[in-house]
């Protein structure tokens, strides 16, 4: 698959340290937290794989691949395995790129939403996708975002929106053998700019994922890896 390299490199990398900053603002600070994760690295960019809910709701079976791609094909530099962030802490701030997963309903508690409300509103980005496009999960994903953003629609992402070659050129969502096509990836967007970026069918990559993880029977999308690296390198330079 071919794919295109950033034109801006460095405009790459600056963009993604000042959200990292913007991120770690006067909130942050305001209500440190004393087991916050430091950065792998001054000056790097980490992901971070959301730990929520009241049942404490987190994922080992969405790959973590797709960072490598981005680290080999652009000069931004990112750390190539997920972080991890608690969404009842405020080291949700430390990261410009949130990733929310998991199969099976749940539900955020209040302080959750507001939190998550927060990081969305100062410029992070969340990628939410129900693992192996779990219904349940689905479902609880839906009602989530309403609560989070309840003013905000969340749109259809056609495959000419410019998040689709930021880095790789993707035509297409390509789906599971036997499962059918893949629903469209939708946004939701605070004042112009895509904050939410939410799959109902699954980008979590498992073939690519940790040792015992698959769908078993369950369907994704086969493209997520390159579907994914684009998603960061747009959250870091829009």
């Amino acid at each position: 698959m071919p794919f295109k390299r950033l034109t801006l490199p460095l405009f790459a990398l600056a963009g993604a340290l000042a959200l990292t900053a913007l991120l770690a603002g006067p909130l942050a600070s305001a209500q440190p937290v004393d087991d916050r994760p430091a950065p792998a690295e001054p000056g790097r960019v980490e992901v971070a794989m959301l730990t929520y809910g009241s049942a404490r709701i987190t994922s080992v079976c969405f790959s973590d691949k797709f960072l490598e791609l981005v680290r080999m094909q652009t000069s931004i530099r990112v750390h190539d395995e997920f972080a991890k962030a608690d969404l009842a802490t405020d080291s949700i701030f430390d990261y410009p790129l949130l990733i929310m997963t998991g199969e099976g309903a749940f539900e955020l508690t209040d302080d959750e939403v507001t939190r998550l409300r927060s990081f969305l509103s100062r410029g992070g980005i969340l990628l939410a996708s129900a693992g192996c496009s779990n219904e349940r999960c689905n479902e609880s994903m839906r009602r989530t975002l309403e609560r989070v953003l309840p003013t905000s629609e969340a749109v259809e992402l056609g495959m000419d929106h410019p998040m689709f070659t930021s880095l790789y050129e993707v035509s297409s969502l390509e789906g599971s053998r036997y499962k059918g096509a893949p629903q469209s990836l939708q946004g939701i967007e605070i004042n112009g700019r895509i904050a939410v970026v939410y799959s109902p069918s699954g980008l979590n990559d498992t073939q690519n994922a940790e040792a015992g993880c698959c769908c078993c029977g369950g369907s994704e999308i086969r493209n997520a890896r390159f579907i994914n690296a684009n998603i960061l390198v747009y959250a870091l330079t829009r």
